[in-house]
């Protein structure tokens, strides 16, 4: 072969061998980052809350990145209205995010959109110890672990000091019939269907702050079963035989504890469809008593910064030793479209992990889900009582909330608005609820 042609085919080779070594050395070079890491392998978490601000949630990401670098996380804080349809709609068209919040009653709608903790990752065994009942309740099922919350909110009962001072009361209500003693006396009847002090806001439906909430905690102090141990049925209208051997049926007497505040007819009279919303009449100094949750400390101060209030632990029904409170919280849960599940839920871990929670509620003061926090918030004067409800809360179980409570909201309507009995509300409440979820 002529010595040129050779030299052209050998210049050739080197030529296409060069141009692949560049290639490579320089697509290398360029997808690594400053700090030698590998941006091609950069994870991204997106995540949806309600509540929770950016700030409060930069505390996790930052703490997170410490030992994540190569992993971004970025939250969204969506409108509370319109939260759950545009997460079904995200969702719905594959582009949700990684990790969302869901309410403690919505494990049963959202059980097939998520992916649970790995088992290697979240042990039931530490989750159990670590969180207070009520979440091992609202989100374990099938022995898998398939939310954790960063706060509970539980039910309390704010009183108006001046109020109760006026009426010679030393000492809050501690029981059903306290209260119910205690309201009498307080109670000032106006003109009319008018009250001009009103002793406790219960016994209606739209005037009172979250209303279903505080019937729910009614029925489960006074041993109501919401469901079958199977969940098949509600049981909730159901007798249980007590130990004397009667019948007892703990829906009506709830009930009737319950709507006895709006009835005219009852000594318990305080309380109507006319009387103002009730955080706006505890604020007004028209209202001695007022069950609400922690966020209601923020309305008060904002409508009435000088109010002489205070807040004790929720009345319990008379002879009942064990203590019951209401839960009301979000959880954060990894979407099964995600592409990253175990970095999602390594974010979760570590976000309500003691450490991280401690640093948080440096900044962010709200009730803790965690045992082991929770015993250095209970002498807290501003969150201590709610820290401790969190102990014995629970929770009302639901197959749809929204639609539950709606049935349960038309239930106490139909008995102060419409003139049904209580056997007849809550039987038709019963029948409305065994078909959710068929």
């Amino acid at each position: 072969m002529d010595k040129t042609k050779i030299y052209w085919a050998v210049g050739g080779v080197g030529a296409i061998l060069l141009v692949i070594f560049l290639g490579w050395f320089f697509f290398f070079r360029g997808s690594s980052s400053p700090s030698g890491g590998n941006t091609s392998q950069k994870l991204i978490l997106n995540i949806w809350g309600v509540f929770e601000t950016s700030e409060g949630m930069n505390t996790f990401i930052t703490e997170f990145n410490k030992n994540n670098p190569n992993v971004e996380v970025t939250y969204s804080q969506r409108n509370v209205d319109t939260y759950e349809d545009d997460l079904i709609n995200a969702l719905a068209i594959n582009q949700g995010p990684d990790i969302f919040v869901i309410h403690n009653d919505w494990l049963p709608k959202y059980q097939n959109k998520l992916l649970p903790a790995p088992d290697n990752l979240v042990s039931l065994r530490d989750y159990k110890n670590n969180f207070v009942d009520t979440v091992y309740s609202d989100f374990v099922s099938e022995n898998k672990i398939w939310a954790a919350p960063i706060a509970i909110d539980s039910l309390a009962l704010y009183y108006n000091k001046d109020i109760l001072g006026s009426a010679s009361i030393a000492v809050p209500a501690t029981t059903w019939q306290e209260l119910k003693n205690q309201s009498q006396r307080i109670t000032n009847r106006g003109a009319g269907s008018f009250f001009n002090r009103s002793g406790v806001a219960l016994g209606t439906n739209a005037n009172i702050n979250r209303t279903v909430d505080i019937l729910y905690l009614l029925m489960l102090q006074d041993r109501v079963e919401p469901y079958s141990s199977d969940f098949s049925q509600p049981t909730f209208d159901q007798a249980i035989t007590q130990k004397d051997g009667s019948s007892f049926f703990p829906a009506a007497d709830a009930l009737n504890f319950y709507t006895s505040f709006s009835n005219p007819t009852s000594d318990n009279y305080t309380w109507n469809s006319r009387s103002n919303y009730s955080i706006d009449a505890f604020a007004n100094g028209e209202l001695g008593y007022m069950y609400g949750y922690y966020y209601a400390r923020d309305l008060i101060a904002q409508k009435a910064p000088n109010l002489n209030y205070d807040i004790t632990p929720v009345p319990q029904p008379d002879n009942i030793q064990t203590l019951v409170n209401f839960a009301n919280y979000w959880g954060f849960a990894v979407s099964k479209q995600t592409k990253n599940p175990n970095t999602a839920w390594n974010f979760i871990k570590a976000m309500t992990s003691k450490s991280a929670l401690k640093k948080y509620y440096e900044v962010n003061k709200m009730p803790s889900p965690r045992k082991d926090i929770i015993n250095e918030q209970i002498g807290d004067p501003e969150i201590g009582v709610f820290a401790s409800a969190n102990l014995t809360a629970k929770s009302f179980y639901k197959k749809d909330q929204v639609k539950a409570d709606g049935i349960f909201q038309t239930m106490i309507d139909d008995i102060i608005l419409r003139g049904r009995t209580i056997e007849n509300a809550i039987s038709t409440a019963a029948q409305k609820i065994s078909g959710l979820g068929q």
